[in-house]
C-alpha cells in the first residue's frame, strides 16, 4: 500500500496549487459571496425526473443584465475555482455570470466521462435556469483545461447560443492527448481505494479523451462565437500547440495569446489578462 502511494505521488501533485480557489470547499467559497455581498441565486436543475441534477450558480444577475458570463471548470474542479471572478465587481456591473458544478464534481452527482454527453446535458439545464428566460442574451462561455473542450462542444451543438468563446489552455488536440502512466496507475481498484472520489472522476475523463476529441474535430467548424484562446508556452499539463490546432480547425473569427513562461493555471495565475479581456470583449 505504501509503495502504491508513493507511485501515485506525481498525481497527486498534479492536482495541487498555492491557489486558494482550486481547492476551496463550497461552504467556504458560499461564506466568502456573503462576506462580499454578492448576490447570488444556488440551482439544481435536471432536464428530467429520473436524471442526475446539475448544480448551478449565478452571481449579479438582475432584470437589467443582457450579458451573461459562464465558467466551465477543469478536471477535477468546481464552480468554486472561479470564485474571485463571481464576486469581482467590475465583472458584476457588466454580467450576470453562472457557475457550473460538472457531472461527477461538487454538488453534481453522476459521472459522464463523455465530452459530447456532458455538453449535452449541461447545455439543456444551462436553458432552463430563470436567468436564461427573460430574452434574448449575449452570452460569453470559458472553458479552462478539460472545460475547454465541453465549452467548444456547447458551443457547436448550439452556436447561435453563444457570442464569445473564452478557451483557456483547453484541451482541443487530440495528437496532444496521451495516457500517461499515472493514469493507468489510477485505473486500478488499489487507487481507487485511496484516491478522493473526485480524482477518481476525473481520471474516467482523461482515459477516453483522446477518441473523443478525434470524432469532434469536424464539429468545431459549426462553432460561430468568435473565440479567444489564452495558451502558456509552458504547460506541462496541455501542448502549448493546442493553439495551432485551435486556429486550423475553427471557422469563426480566432484571437490567440501564447504567453511564454506561463503554464496551465491562467485563470489564477494570470487573473488580471482574463479579467482585461472579459472586459474588453464584453463591449
Amino acid at each position: 500500500m505504501k509503495k502504491s502511494k508513493l507511485l501515485l505521488l506525481p498525481l497527486l501533485l498534479s492536482y495541487c496549487s498555492s491557489y486558494e480557489e482550486m481547492s476551496m470547499e463550497e461552504d467556504k467559497a458560499f461564506l466568502k459571496l456573503k462576506e462580499s455581498d454578492t448576490f447570488y441565486q444556488e440551482y439544481f436543475i435536471q432536464n428530467k425526473k429520473e436524471e442526475t441534477p446539475i448544480h448551478w450558480i449565478s452571481t449579479g444577475c438582475t432584470p437589467d443584465k443582457n450579458k451573461v458570463l459562464i465558467f466551465i471548470h477543469g478536471s477535477p474542479g468546481t464552480w468554486s475555482n472561479y470564485l474571485r471572478y463571481l464576486k469581482d465587481p467590475e465583472l458584476l456591473k457588466i454580467y450576470c455570470m453562472l457557475g457550473i458544478d460538472r457531472p461527477g464534481f461538487g454538488k453534481s452527482p453522476g459521472t459522464i466521462a463523455d465530452v459530447d454527453a456532458q455538453s449535452e446535458k449541461i447545455l439543456e439545464t444551462l436553458l432552463i435556469l430563470p436567468e436564461m428566460k427573460n430574452g434574448k442574451k449575449s452570452i460569453t462561455i470559458l472553458g479552462h483545461s478539460y472545460g475547454g473542450p465541453v465549452a467548444a462542444r456547447m458551443a457547436s451543438l448550439s452556436p447561435d447560443k453563444f457570442q464569445y468563446l473564452f478557451l483557456l489552455a483547453a484541451a482541443m488536440d487530440p495528437e496532444t492527448e496521451e495516457i500517461k502512466w499515472y493514469n493507468k496507475i489510477a485505473d486500478t481498484w488499489i487507487a481507487r481505494r485511496i484516491l478522493p472520489e473526485e480524482w477518481t472522476h476525473s481520471n474516467s475523463e482523461m482515459l477516453p479523451l483522446k477518441e473523443q476529441l478525434k470524432s469532434l474535430i469536424s464539429d468545431w467548424k459549426k462553432i460561430k462565437a468568435k473565440t479567444i484562446v489564452v495558451q502558456g508556452e509552458e504547460d506541462g499539463l496541455v501542448d502549448h500547440t493546442n493553439l495551432d490546432f485551435i486556429q486550423k480547425n475553427f471557422s469563426a473569427e480566432t484571437k490567440t495569446y501564447l504567453l511564454p513562461k506561463e503554464g496551465h493555471f491562467l485563470p489564477w495565475k494570470n487573473y488580471d489578462l482574463i479579467h482585461k479581456l472579459l472586459i474588453e470583449f464584453s463591449k
